[in-house]
């Protein structure tokens, strides 16, 4: 029986790409279905490396025969050695190449930590690679537009009511007769600048991704948390974006016109409901305020599909 010489290992899996890595099987349930499988040691100076491991030990499948002795077994790491192959079991590899062998997985087992590593990553950046296209698409759209047109028509020419609908949004729907957005003419809010903030923060948690694969894996917990954070904030910033259609149903319409007749200057103001639009007649003057034509919201599928994908990244 041939017996291995002691050689420097080869190191051939530092060789690969992370690519190719990723595209490479490292683990094999049926390692006699690979071709030139031989089953006597490989004669010539080549230096082998370790092609697959295999582990079926809990299987009920018959025996492989080591090349070494031809010992029995189920678990072991197939050779390659120029274009053949040949089967070596873990026990042949413990007292045949002793500490030897060890020298020969460490390029292999540091190929599977890796491979690990970048399927880990790479699941997560499957993931959000579609909801960066989607909030991209969001911040190119007229939608924040048309959101400050009509937060600055109602702050502009019906000031009261832009004073007062905060207050009135917080009060009970059933006192009021409907509910009322409360944050279209919040102070001091600025959904533009709340959304490039979120962008900020979603490109800071992905340059995380972008280092060592391995310290990266390692991170995937923190980063899947702070991703479902930031999920959160895009659903705030929707919902901010779609009180501008709330603002011009027509229960809501109706219960600002009531709330303004009431306590603005009746004798000077009337305030009336039309379809999507309030008005506000002063004297001779009479003012309009529209919903925006071309007002479109963000479909909210790409965030559910966004959580759905963070929900199955492993941690």
């Amino acid at each position: 029986m041939l017996r291995p010489k002691a050689r420097t290992p080869r190191r051939h899996w530092e060789t690969l790409s992370d690519d190719q890595l990723l595209d490479t099987e490292l683990m094999t349930d049926d390692p006699e279905s690979l071709p030139y499988l031989v089953y006597e040691l490989p004669a010539g100076d080549e230096e082998p490396y370790v092609e697959y491991k295999y582990d079926l030990r809990k299987s009920e499948r018959e025996m492989f025969s080591c090349v070494h002795g031809h010992h029995q077994h189920l678990a072991g790491f197939v050779m390659r050695k120029g274009e053949s192959r040949f089967l070596v079991g873990w026990i042949c590899a413990k007292t045949i190449y002793g500490e030897d062998f060890e020298k020969y997985t460490a390029d292999f087992d540091a190929a599977v930590s890796r491979q690990e590593a970048l399927r880990r990553v790479l699941e997560i950046k499957v993931a959000i690679h579609p909801f960066v296209e989607y909030l991209n698409a969001i911040s190119s759209s007229e939608v924040f537009r048309h959101f400050n047109r009509v937060r600055g028509q109602l702050e502009t020419q019906m000031p009261w009511v832009f004073d007062t609908l905060p207050a009135a949004a917080s009060m009970d729907r059933h006192i009021i007769g409907a509910s009322l957005p409360k944050r279209l003419c919040a102070p001091s809010l600025d959904v533009r600048q709340e959304f490039s903030r979120l962008m900020a923060d979603f490109a800071a948690a992905q340059i995380t991704l972008a280092g060592e694969p391995e310290k990266a894996a390692k991170l995937i917990g923190a980063i899947r948390s702070k991703m479902e954070g930031l999920a959160k904030r895009t659903e705030a910033i929707l919902d901010t974006l779609r009180e501008v259609e709330d603002f011009f149903q027509p229960a809501a319409l109706a219960a600002i016109c009531k709330l303004a007749n009431e306590h603005d200057n009746a004798k000077r103001r009337k305030y009336e409901a039309g379809l999507l639009s309030l008005s506000c007649k002063r004297e001779r003057e009479k003012t309009t305020i529209t919903m925006p034509k071309g007002f479109e919201l963000p479909s909210r599928r790409p965030l559910e599909a966004f959580r759905s994908a963070l929900a199955g990244v492993k941690v």
